[in-house]
């Protein structure tokens, strides 16, 4: 192969021998002429010295020449440039010969004319023409896909068609913001990013970066890049589980830098005109075999795929490898976690522990981890590729196990666990990672733990820490404490304010949460104040059709409807949605967001029947934007319900709601809140139906639930501890209808304050109950 993977110490030692060729030469023709100068007569000696001289220039010129090659090589890897050709230069394309070190997947080995094959013959794809057009064009390509869906291999064999004199840089994620001199120096240049999702962060890969690599024209320059589709969704449509800050990061990064590349995705399962081309390379055992098994794609079986997942699965077994399958789980759960650089064996041996006790501990006859370890990165039933893949910084789970749709749960305490071993930008990604995961309490520890970790190592007012305790405000708000965080996030403004100014929008951003859990507070006019300060200065430093702008507005709109001001809630709504529509799309998840708010206001003017029609069009753009089982389309379906309820049609919402019980059960869990809140809805409607003792058993279930998995005081956990004392007002059990009733005004006020909106609520359902037993 013609480029090698240089070690620094290899480079190093190979130089001071260098040196020491170069003096000991240089030194025998110095010699020569003194004891020529000695023992011979001038003109003799003359001539002596300049014969050695001629004798040994070749020798030193050509060790210099050497000497200059490793400095160049040392360079390359200080730039975490590790493809690095022989003569100290970047390779050429057409020197690439083996595509598995670009990270195209290895498929099983066959032996052809004598020679070992771990590739397979390329099948031309139907989306080649539209990377080749791509590529032809330059700038920055980017191909999308799920694990196993071809895209390395396409890319490669498109380059090595099109650019095989190009230079090829293929930089380490660490190595990357240190890039730019190698690829300066080169005519032509290709910059090859297998994987992109490990290049993106705050050292990554920029929009400033990026121009600077690509150049003003006059250099041929191409950043061709290859992401998972899970990783691009995440950046182009951020869950709402993330924060606003972290949202508006990744949008930034996705309207910056993503939407900057021209974009070809391609599917895991290939088309029948795929296959057909395939079907042409029979004579190739392993193609044969894909071409046969019609329920995978054709590159992921060719990558063994599923041989390697029913290989983690079988290892299971008493007595197989249990604890080789337990140290996997481990490991993708760490990758589910957001850590996508290798982890030493040192945490997986830590961390696999529960997994193996959660499956049967010893029953199980594990093996010792110097066994496990070895038999995870040993190719699987004949295929290079292996389960686990070992490097020089640790090891990473085979990403073709990610995207398994039947994946069990990351286990509660892992996610801090994980966290605490790692470095504190890591443990930050794993804070985010267990928030889009909806486990707030947990993501509230590790980002608590990674903000005092940054305070003692940086200092309390440095961006990074603030960033901490911005994430941490924000679990606070979701976990039902809003003063604690209101907190945190007027600490996090203030100090902002002092380092970044006023009009900064990380300063907007923490002054925008805190009107937000003001709001949560019932403190809907100082929240109103606020949102209104914060969209003046958004407007004035962003202008207004700026998405932080729009996304201000639609806070403004949202507490327009909590001060009991509907129809100018609902004006602004309409308002702001025409805005993202026009700015964003129609079918944008922000502008049917605001689309859902408007049809809310509407629902608190009584216009029910309008609120229904924007709904059920919500639900249905968002299953055809974002998936029927995306959270947002799902909390679609549950307005449905509520407005079919509320125009009494009981029978329909309660079998809209038993689906969507199931379809969340499916998709989140049993006990994630969202399922509890449909289960919720399902007992309110068993009400409406008159069906009381169902209604009251299923408000009870969810009752218990809610208490155990968000806490006693929670919002939702009180919500359903009221709809257990409705149940029994129904039922005329009114005296113990009013200790639930109680206990829900006691904990609102100890919670939220005496004055809070929720607080006199339960006061008046209290004094309703009061009245019901002759206790005026």
């Amino acid at each position: 192969m013609f480029f090698q993977i240089i070690g620094g110490g290899g480079i190093v030692a190979g130089r001071i021998h260098l040196w020491i060729a170069y003096f000991v030469l240089a030194g025998i023709a110095g010699l020569a002429g003194v004891i020529a100068a000695i023992w011979m007569p001038p003109e003799r000696a003359a001539a002596v010295a300049a014969a050695a001289a001629a004798i040994t220039v070749l020798p030193v010129t050509r060790v210099s020449a050497r000497i200059d090659t490793v400095a160049r090589q040392r360079e390359l890897m200080s730039a975490g440039l590790y493809a690095v050709s022989a003569t100290g230069r970047l390779p050429r394309v057409r020197d690439l010969n083996d595509p598995i070190t670009l990270g195209v997947h290895a498929a099983e080995p066959v032996v052809k004319n004598g020679v070992e094959d771990r590739v397979a013959p390329f099948i031309r794809r139907d989306r080649e023409a539209d990377v080749h057009a791509a590529v032809t064009r330059g700038g920055f390509v980017l191909i999308v896909g799920e694990s196993t869906a071809g895209k390395t291999r396409l890319a490669y064999e498109v380059l090595l068609r099109l650019r095989p004199n190009h230079a090829i840089a293929c930089p380490t994620p660490s190595g990357l913001s240190s890039l730019l001199p190698a690829v300066l120096e080169e005519k032509r240049c290709v910059v090859w990013l297998d994987d992109l999702e490990r290049y993106l962060g705050a050292q990554g890969l920029t929009v400033t970066l990026l121009a600077q690599l690509l150049g003003d024209g006059s250099r041929d320059v191409l950043v061709l890049a290859t992401m998972r589709a899970h990783e691009h969704h995440q950046f182009v449509s951020p869950p709402n589980e993330l924060s606003p800050d972290e949202r508006a990061r990744r949008e930034r990064t996705a309207r910056d830098l993503l939407q900057s590349a021209r974009t070809i995705r391609i599917d895991r399962h290939w088309s029948a005109a795929e296959r057909e081309r395939a079907a042409e390379h029979a004579d190739d055992p392993r193609l044969a075999r894909a071409v046969d098994d019609k329920r995978f794609g054709i590159a992921e079986t060719l990558a063994c795929g599923p041989t390697m997942l029913e290989s983690w699965r079988n290892a299971w077994a008493p007595g197989g490898h249990p604890r080789a399958a337990a140290v996997l789980a481990a490991a993708v759960d760490c990758r589910r976690l957001g850590m996508h650089a290798p982890v030493s064996s040192a945490i997986l041996a830590d961390l696999h522990v529960r997994y193996l006790d959660d499956r049967g501990g010893d029953r199980l006859r594990p093996e010792q981890l110097d066994e496990a370890l070895p038999w995870l990165c040993t190719p699987v039933h004949g295929a290079t590729g292996s389960l686990l893949i070992s490097s020089t910084d640790g090891y990473q789970a085979f990403d073709y196990l990610l995207d398994v749709p039947d994946l069990q749960p990351v286990p509660e305490g892992m996610p801090l666990n994980l966290a605490s071993r790692l470095d504190p930008a890591h443990a930050h990604s794993v804070g985010l990672a267990v928030g889009r995961l909806g486990r707030w309490e947990e993501a509230y520890q590790v980002h608590g733990a990674v903000a005092s970790e940054r305070a003692r190592l940086l200092g309390s007012d440095h961006p990074d820490t603030l960033a901490s305790r911005y994430e941490v405000g924000f679990t606070l708000s979701r976990t039902g404490r809003p003063a604690d965080a209101l907190c945190e996030y007027a600490h996090v403004a203030q100090a902002r304010e002092g380092v970044f100014g006023p009009d900064h929008p990380d300063t907007l951003a923490a002054r925008q949460e805190s009107a937000y859990a003001l709001g949560q507070l019932g403190r809907h006019d100082e929240a109103h104040q606020t949102y209104t300060s914060v969209l003046a200065a958004r407007e004035r430093s962003m202008g207004p059709d700026h998405p932080d702008t729009l996304r201000c507005r639609h806070n403004l709109a949202f507490t327009l409807t909590r001060l009991g001001r509907f129809e100018d809630a609902y004006q602004m709504a309409c308002e702001v949605a025409e805005e993202r529509a026009r700015v964003l799309g129609a079918d944008h998840r922000d502008t049917l967001a605001t689309r859902y708010e408007a049809a809310y206001a509407l629902g608190k003017l009584e216009r029910w029947g309008e609120a229904l029609l924007i709904y059920h069009e919500v639900a249905e753009a968002r299953a055809q934007a974002l998936g029927a089982d995306h959270p947002d389309t799902l909390a679609a379906r549950f307005e449905v319900g509520i407005a079919l309820g509320r125009l009494d049609r009981g029978a329909e919402a309660l079998a809209l709601y038993r689906a969507l019980v199931e379809d969340r059960t499916r998709v989140h869990g049993p006990t994630h809140p969202e399922t509890l809140r449909t289960r919720h809805g399902v007992g309110v409607n068993l009400g409406r139906l008159g069906l009381w003792e169902e209604a009251l058993a299923e408000s009870r279930n969810v009752y218990a639930l809610r208490k155990r998995v968000l806490g006693p005081n929670h919002p939702d956990a009180l919500v359903s501890c009221r709809e257990v004392a409705v149940g029994l007002g129904w039922l005329g059990r009114w005296d113990e209808a009013l200790i639930e009733y109680r206990h829900v005004a006691d904990a609102r006020e100890r919670v939220l304050g005496p004055d809070h909106p929720d607080t006199l609520a339960s006061r008046n359902d209290e004094g309703h109950c009061l009245e019901q037993l002759r206790r005026e």
